[in-house]
């Protein structure tokens, strides 16, 4: 039976079908020591892992007692089953999977890693934010921080013997990050005292390691406001010593932890800096690029959302195929008998919502992979034309991966739900929790809303729109090698098509942004997803094709069954949801502004 929470066989098609990463990737510098079989001793370890131990952490059927973050007399606790998570998670090397032997990884390509976190993140997503958040400040460290600070904070971090967290939002600045109120004063020794309070710091405070590591994003005493003036700092939770022992307290408290709607294993912590005054900082690159510091790390974290909008989609799938192929209920439409029952995974509306949860995952899946995917193509390219190129690809997928795949992985969220019926809203199964996880993706680390509007207003005119048309050009080439194969060429016109719209209608929204800017910034959330939806229709071309040419060949009922499902999901998803794409974007650019023209006491009276 399959599993309810990983598809191991769909990372391993991704890896070695899609990608070919053996011949793209594999035995070339940097990945020169590493083949497919290694590969596939680490997704196997990962899948094993995800199952077996983070799995059981997770409130399911038989595991329904809440598993929260606690906060008691200015303390936080972590779940007590996530110490021992914890400590697997570490001694197994997965939070330097894709990182350098010389900070203790194991230098694997980035999208093999993705697909180890796409596993892992299906089983607990509130435990993985924790080692997630750790990787992503210990990177900061790496890049950003002198010898002497690496020296101290980094292999503690990227061996998981610290932990570490990210440090921008404030009472009075989310989104608008440039109006924060942190502060941080020059002292005769080069450190810096902090002084600020920051909210919704996720993994913000816990008992899970000694010490936690902190980036927190501060403005230098006279420097500038807004974003421009804002620079960045290390602020650990304990003081280190020169000889790497801890010493006294930081002066960082934490306020409380945040009573949330979903991922209640994870503590989202208020955290005061320097209310005794005796807070200290160390700059991290230079003073006022703060911001375009964080961002390597923001980027990384969008990227992970992305995929964590993906990892709940997976297991909220998976577990509603197995609830439908047991509830007993109803006749099917094409017995003469209505007493017998049957599985209710027969009866027709059911398979369409389990058709459309299963054609997004995969979609989606792949999406997020090819992102990572790039990031290797990057690190490996020989020539600055090359890297660029990548580099340019990166840009413009980040914001629809973090978006378009939350989104979506809503949908199928919604989807999983209802197909238990009445049972998915109930805490008698894990579904309904899911939902309630899965919401936090489309908010966190930058709004979908904003990454909408990073795509239309800044990412596609990257380079003059140069990084936009090499994306459509690696489509567009691969859409005509699969149309030679003489498969599928209804679903290929349709995916053109919709590619076509979305050009155009970037084009045309570039010119808009500078006579009546309200239609394509109402528009530019729905324009993502346009977007979203073509790109995904080549995934599925692309997957189709492998399909088609594999399944004459498949040898076991489960290879047929796999490949099998790849087309169909291919044909669903390319008819119903692609196809709609050049209707809706000819609908975005139609002069219709009432959402600004509507006044604000007409919106209820």
């Amino acid at each position: 039976m399959p599993s309810k929470w990983v598809d191991e066989r769909d990372a391993k098609f991704i890896l070695h079908e899609v990608l070919n990463i053996g011949e793209t990737l594999l035995g070339k510098a940097p990945f020169a020591d590493h083949d497919p079989d290694m590969v596939n001793m680490v997704i196997d370890a990962a899948a094993k892992f995800a199952e077996n131990e983070i799995a059981p952490t997770y409130p399911d059927e038989v595991h329904r007692k809440p598993i929260e973050a606690v906060f008691k007399d200015g303390k936080v606790y972590a779940p007590e089953a996530y110490h021992r998570l914890w400590k697997l998670y570490a001694e197994g090397g997965w939070f330097s999977t894709a990182d350098s032997p010389e900070v203790g990884g194991q230098g694997l390509p980035e999208v093999v890693a993705a697909a180890c976190s796409n596993m892992f993140l299906a089983c607990n997503q509130a435990f993985v934010m924790y080692p997630a958040l750790t990787h992503g400040a210990a990177k900061l460290v790496e890049k950003f921080c002198s010898e002497e600070l690496k020296a101290i904070y980094l292999n503690k971090m990227f061996d998981g013997t610290w932990g570490g967290t990210m440090c921008l939002t404030e009472p009075g600045a989310g989104s608008d990050v440039g109006a924060l109120k942190s502060t941080a004063k020059r002292n005769p020794d080069g450190t810096y005292s902090i002084t600020g309070t920051k909210c919704f710091i996720s993994s913000g405070d816990h008992d899970l390691v000694a010490n936690i590591i902190h980036p927190v994003l501060a403005r230098i005493e006279g420097d500038p406001k807004g974003t421009k003036g804002i620079s960045l700092f290390l602020v650990p939770k304990i003081r280190v010593k020169a000889d790497g022992t801890l010493g006294e307290p930081n002066d960082v408290t934490t306020g409380n932890i945040e009573s949330k709607m979903g991922i209640h294993g994870n503590s989202t912590c208020t955290l005061n800096f320097g209310e005794n005054g005796k807070c200290i900082g160390y700059l991290m690159g230079q003073e006022q690029e703060g911001m375009k510091i964080m961002f390597h790390m923001m980027n990384e974290e969008r990227q992970g959302v992305g995929m964590m909008g993906v990892s709940l989609a997976t297991a909220a799938y998976r577990h509603a195929l197995a609830y439908t192929k047991e509830r007993i209920q109803g006749s099917n439409i094409m017995q003469k008998d209505p007493t017998v029952t049957v599985p209710i995974i027969q009866h027709p509306d059911v398979r369409r919502m389990l058709l459309k949860q299963k054609s997004i995952v995969e979609g989606i899946r792949l999406l997020c992979m090819y992102c990572y995917y790039c990031m290797d193509r990057r690190r490996a390219a020989v020539t600055e034309e090359e890297t660029d190129k990548w580099q340019g690809i990166i840009e413009i997928l980040t914001p629809i991966v973090k978006a378009y795949c939350t989104e979506m992985g809503m949908v199928v969220n919604d989807l999983a739900v209802q197909s238990f019926g009445g049972y998915g809203y109930c805490r008698e199964y894990p579904v309904e929790q899911m939902m309630r996880d899965q919401k936090i993706n489309l908010i966190y680390e930058g709004t979908n809303g904003i990454q909408a509007l990073d795509l239309l207003g800044r990412k596609l005119g990257m380079k003059k729109g140069l990084y936009f048309m090499n994306l459509i050009s690696e489509v567009q080439t691969s859409l005509a090698q699969i149309k030679k194969l003489d498969i599928m060429q209804e679903e290929i016109a349709i995916v053109e098509n919709a590619v076509n719209a979305i050009v155009k209608s970037a084009m045309d929204f570039a010119g808009m942004m500078k006579t009546n800017p309200y239609v394509p910034l109402i528009a530019a959330s729905d324009f993502l997803n346009c977007v979203g939806d073509s790109l995904l229709g080549w995934y599925h071309i692309w997957m189709a094709s492998i399909a088609s040419r594999k399944l004459p060949e498949a040898t076991t009922d489960m290879d047929k069954a796999f490949y099998s499902g790849k087309i169909e999901s291919a044909k669903f998803f390319i008819r119903r949801t692609t196809a709609l794409v050049p209707a809706k974007c000819e609908i975005l650019k139609k002069n219709d502004i009432s959402a600004m023209q509507i006044s604000e006491d007409a919106f209820a009276v």
